[in-house]
């Protein structure tokens, strides 16, 4: 009888200390995740941060090219071609710019909505295990 009793004690003992100890790994486990998204966080607030300062620099180019096409269009009326020309290479380059940044900003654009997905998608399944 003693060494049935010994023996479901220990049993018993075994279950809730594995119980215990996975119950710490878990635990362990969501703390790490709980990091991961709050670092995730950050970094998508930078990079809207970023987004929004791109987006500014953007339209500010694209007002110094309206104002380089109002400069040409004025050369042209007062009969200057040479300036006007100028002017025309200036508002070019100034598109190609505007052009190229347009892209990066569409592209960083992507990869933020990319990223915030990720960090959407490993929240509810931080969540889902955490249950």
């Amino acid at each position: 009888m003693k060494k049935t009793y010994l023996a479901v004690l220990l049993a018993v003992a075994s279950i809730t200390s594995t119980a215990a100890f996975a119950d710490n790994d878990s635990s362990g486990q969501i703390r790490q995740d709980n990091a991961q998204v709050r670092t995730d966080n950050r970094d998508i607030a930078k990079d809207k941060q970023d987004v929004r300062k791109d987006t500014r620099e953007l339209n500010q180019e694209r007002r110094d090219r309206n104002l380089d096409q109002a400069k040409e269009n004025r050369e042209i009326k007062e009969g200057d071609v040479k300036d006007a020309q100028r002017f025309e290479k200036r508002r070019e380059h100034e598109q190609q710019e505007i052009n190229k940044e347009r892209r990066d900003l569409n592209h960083d654009r992507a990869d933020l909505h990319q990223d915030s997905e990720r960090r959407e998608h490993d929240v509810r399944k931080r969540n889902r295990d955490a249950r």
